[in-house]
């Protein structure tokens, strides 16, 4: 196995998923987020987890990532959260895959899709009440409901919003909850009946805003143990999943005047002794890491020197005595006392968790701890 892999801890994602099942109740279901390959750690073993630790659904980004879940057998419903292209609506019907609706125009093609089936298009509706990307306008949601109406071939299966600042902005939050529980008085009203499954609530609206719990909540970054920094924590159980290993490749001695890397850009001031660790930004370590990351090496900060390169990243290992090829690394993670939380990566790299995360390339092995 290559030197650099990701070890995914799914002991730790069950857990996740169980203490916000506990804190939730029986009455709330979760909807888990594994878009973008599980934010990293791997769609197929992180879904069938969370599903038994007790998510009810799970939810994707793109029609391709669901179909990836149901190739490897994970007959769980699946809502794609982003538009689908309607020359692919048939494949998602075909495969019980729920899609979400935009419009009216949207609605009337899925229908005439299903009706040519001799089904139903299963869709969740979707209502922007202030992000301004996709779906159907509050003011729009009572004419769109007097077409499904008259609409046979659709099963209107729920309905979901998207909080824009659920961290950062409750005020702006609270306005988009109230809009949004509006407009679903408002379709249900004009449909006669209620919708079963509504849903608003990502990671920080769970923690932060329990009236937004409704039907179901969809906790994405929460599942994997990540706050979005160094500072904060969305759950005090949370425990982050992923460790970012890699073995000294090379270890090597240089001198004053020394150019480390691209550009030269760390001159070396004293007799110095690094080691080369075999992966870099192609990998998703960070770039802007260069000159300022720091990696754990027997249960020490090193710094990285010089540029992270696509395949290498140089850490100053002269304080650590005699370090060895062979001896392991951790880039994000726990080794020791220490730890380097993802978050940590993330605030130093000038970016989010989320970034980090799904950013990690599929070259990257990964190994993976099983749950008891």
């Amino acid at each position: 196995m290559r030197p650099a892999y990701l070890e995914v801890n799914l002991q730790a994602i069950f857990d996740n998923v169980r203490h916000i099942k506990a804190v939730l109740g029986q009455q709330v279901g979760i909807i888990a987020v594994v878009k973008s390959n599980a934010y990293g750690h791997g769609a197929v073993e992180v879904s069938k987890v969370v599903l038994q630790a007790g998510a009810d659904m799970l939810a994707v980004a793109l029609l391709e990532e669901a179909l990836q879940l149901r190739e490897a057998g994970i007959s769980a419903p699946i809502l794609v959260l982003g538009p689908v292209p309607r020359d692919a609506v048939e494949v998602a019907a075909q495969n019980a895959i729920i899609v979400t609706l935009n419009s009216a125009a949207e609605a009337e093609a899925f229908s005439k899709i299903g009706l040519q089936l001799g089904t139903k298009v299963t869709v969740h509706l979707k209502i922007d009440t202030g992000m301004c990307r996709h779906g159907v306008r509050v003011e729009e949601v009572e004419q769109l409901c007097r077409v499904l109406r008259g609409l046979d071939g659709l099963q209107l299966a729920g309905a979901f919003t998207h909080f824009a600042s659920a961290l950062t902005d409750p005020r702006f939050t609270l306005e988009q909850l109230a809009r949004f529980k509006q407009a679903v008085r408002t379709a249900e009203n004009v449909l006669g009946c209620r919708i079963p499954l509504v849903h608003a609530a990502n990671s920080p609206a769970l923690v932060r805003y329990p009236e937004a719990w409704l039907d179901a909540v969809r906790p994405g970054i929460l599942i994997y143990g990540l706050p979005r920094n160094p500072r904060g924590s969305y759950m005090p159980t949370m425990t982050q999943a992923l460790t970012l290993k890699a073995k000294v490749a090379l270890v090597k001695h240089v001198q004053p005047g020394d150019r480390i890397g691209y550009d030269g850009t760390f001159v070396v001031r004293r007799p110095t002794t690094i080691a080369l660790l075999p992966l870099g930004y192609a990998d998703g370590y960070p770039r802007a890491l260069s000159n300022r990351g720091e990696v754990l090496l027997r249960g020490r900060r090193v710094p990285v020197v010089g540029r992270v390169a696509m395949d290498w990243t140089t850490v100053d290992v002269t304080d650590l005595g005699d370090v060895q090829v062979g001896e392991e690394a951790i880039l994000m993670g726990r080794q020791g006392e220490e730890f380097i939380s993802v978050a940590e990566v993330a605030e130093r790299s000038g970016t989010i968790v989320q970034e980090v995360v799904s950013r990690l390339s599929p070259r990257l092995p990964r190994v993976y701890i099983p749950h008891l």
